[in-house]
């Protein structure tokens, strides 16, 4: 751990966590729990891309079930595993160090219930060489849809976060690997703002009719949070 790298509360102290200075938890990621579908406590989860372990560490909290931490990045593993030793879960959350493009060599086809990732916001042509964790690299949006198509049961869900800019692009990723949008989520800065980010829902080889959730605002005009935020800041866990 660096000096760099400090340890936060969250829920009111019921999650403990290291994160680093150059990527650490937004209320996006709060809000996305928030939309996660398709989880209970027999589930067997899997986290794409994991970081330091946020979403795997609430999940395996608040529904007692089994997730599977997927992460190829050293640093980030090892932050991901003390956050785990921290917390107290390691009977359910499981760190893999593999890489997704290559997720055939860690998992059998269809081996879980439920996907969540927040992949990489940006196209690799948006950033720099190395343009930090929002900017792909050598893993892309596709690969995450792949690999997510991969690793779930038919009728098992995938919960993604992405920027409203890729929505077109990710729908047609979607219905390419026979991950049929079902739910959509519109997150709002305020209510005078365009939404910047979406949660998206989807269920493999279970088409329908996709339906559009009600929006997710974190702010009031005065830039205090809304009651939905402070809802689940108080009482998600």
């Amino acid at each position: 751990m660096r000096d760099s790298d400090k340890r936060f509360s969250f829920f009111r102290g019921k999650i403990e966590l290291i994160q680093p200075k150059e990527h650490k938890v937004s209320v996006d990621l709060i809000l996305f729990l928030s939309k996660v579908k398709g989880v209970r406590k027999n589930s067997r989860v899997a986290d794409l891309g994991a970081g330091f372990g946020f979403l795997s560490l609430v999940i395996a909290k608040k529904w007692g079930c089994e997730v599977h931490a997927i992460e190829r990045d050293r640093k980030m593993l090892g932050l991901l595993k003390e956050n785990v030793r921290i917390n107290g879960l390691e009977d359910r959350v499981r760190v893999v160090e593999g890489d997704l493009r290559r997720v055939e060599d860690l998992y059998r086809r269809g081996y879980f219930d439920v996907v969540v990732s927040n992949p990489p916001f940006y196209p690799k042509e948006y950033g720099k060489e190395d343009g930090g964790f929002h900017f792909e690299g050598d893993t892309t949006l596709e690969d995450f849809v792949r690999a997510s198509s991969y690793l779930l049961r038919d009728g098992g869900y995938l919960n993604l976060l992405i920027p409203s800019f890729r929505l077109y692009e990710l729908f047609d990723l979607l219905r390419a690997h026979n991950l049929p949008p079902r739910f959509l989520s519109v997150i709002y800065p305020n209510v005078q703002k365009e939404g910047k980010l979406c949660v998206v829902n989807s269920i493999r080889n279970v088409p329908g009719p996709i339906r559009i959730e009600p929006p997710l605002v974190i702010n009031e005009p005065d830039g205090s949070y809304t009651e939905t935020v402070r809802g689940l800041l108080e009482g998600f866990l």
